[in-house]
This record gives structure tokens, C-alpha cells and sequence, in this order.
């Protein structure tokens, strides 16, 4: 009986001490201080006092909270901050297919306006070439009589055909989708 009440004594004394020396363990971790006490470690979420004297233990203005509670509501909030970067970057994309489509649609009308202009341009250059050809043409044989004349008439036609090509350039008719 003496040797279990020996062995029991020095058993308390030893927690006792242990329990002193734990309590008043802390550990600095990202900005938080972690406190090793006899439920566990806890964390403080404010600010940690040091203890004034050796037997006591330091004071959290603040709350505490148990690792795994810290832990939980983390997670939680992490949960919450991806849900909210997935609704961010879900409005940013249908953002993006809008403009695609916009960008799109004004890449069409580009296209078709190119289109249109290239086809007037070809209307006009017909037509000028046509009504060249045909004044020259409607020149009085008496006129093209003197062959010098004739071969400077129909240099002058040229020069202006080559000038209206200048200017307006036959261009093939670009395929369409």
C-alpha cells in the first residue's frame, strides 16, 4: 500500500509539473499562436499575453479555439471563397462568349461590307472600262483614216484603261462562307 501511495505522489507530482510546463507552452504559426494546454492544443485568434510569472499561464485577448474547430471553420471558409471565385470567373466567361459573339458578328459585317465594296468597285470599273471602250469605239472612221492618228487614239485608250485600273483594280470576287 505504501508503495502505491509512493508511486501515486510522485505520479501527481510529475502531472502537475508537466501540466505547469504544458500550459504554458505557445508556438507562433502563421500568425497565430498556438497554445499547448490539458485539452489540447487551442488557438489563440487575438492577441497573446505572455505570462508576467513562471507559474501562470499567458492570457489570449481574443478567442480561443480548439485546432480542429479552427480547422472546420477554415475549411469552411475556403469552401465559401472558392464558391465565390467560381461565380467570379463563371460571370467573366459568359462575359467573354458575349463579346466572342459580338466580335464575331462585327467580324461578319466586316466581311460582308468588304464584300459589297469590292463588288461596287468591280460594278464601276466594268462599267468605266465599257463606256471608254465604247466612245472610242464610236469614233467616225474619217477620224481613224490617218493611221499615226489611230495609233495614238488607241495609246490614249490604253493610258486610260491602265489609269482606271489604277484606280480601280478588277478584283476576284472573294469566296463566302
Amino acid at each position: 500500500m505504501k508503495i502505491l501511495i509512493g508511486v501515486t505522489t510522485i505520479w501527481f507530482v510529475f502531472f502537475i509539473v508537466g501540466l505547469s510546463s504544458v500550459r504554458c507552452q505557445t508556438q507562433e504559426l502563421e500568425g497565430y499562436t498556438i497554445v499547448r494546454t490539458v485539452t489540447g492544443p487551442q488557438v489563440c485568434l487575438g492577441r497573446w499575453v505572455p505570462p508576467r510569472e513562471v507559474n501562470l499561464s499567458g492570457v489570449c485577448e481574443g478567442q480561443m479555439m480548439g485546432l480542429s474547430q479552427l480547422t472546420a471553420v477554415s475549411a469552411r471558409q475556403s469552401a465559401e471563397k472558392l464558391d465565390q471565385l467560381l461565380l467570379s470567373l463563371t460571370s467573366i466567361d459568359q462575359r467573354l462568349a458575349v463579346s466572342n459573339d459580338q466580335v464575331n458578328r462585327l467580324i461578319e459585317a466586316t466581311v460582308n461590307t468588304q464584300t459589297s465594296i469590292d463588288r461596287q468597285v468591280r460594278q464601276v470599273s466594268e462599267l468605266l472600262r465599257e463606256t471608254i471602250t465604247k466612245r472610242f469605239d464610236a469614233l467616225p472612221d474619217e477620224m481613224l483614216a490617218n493611221d499615226a492618228f489611230k495609233k495614238e487614239i488607241t495609246k490614249l485608250k490604253e493610258d486610260i484603261l491602265k489609269e482606271v485600273e489604277k484606280h480601280y483594280p478588277t478584283r476576284p470576287t472573294p469566296a463566302t462562307k
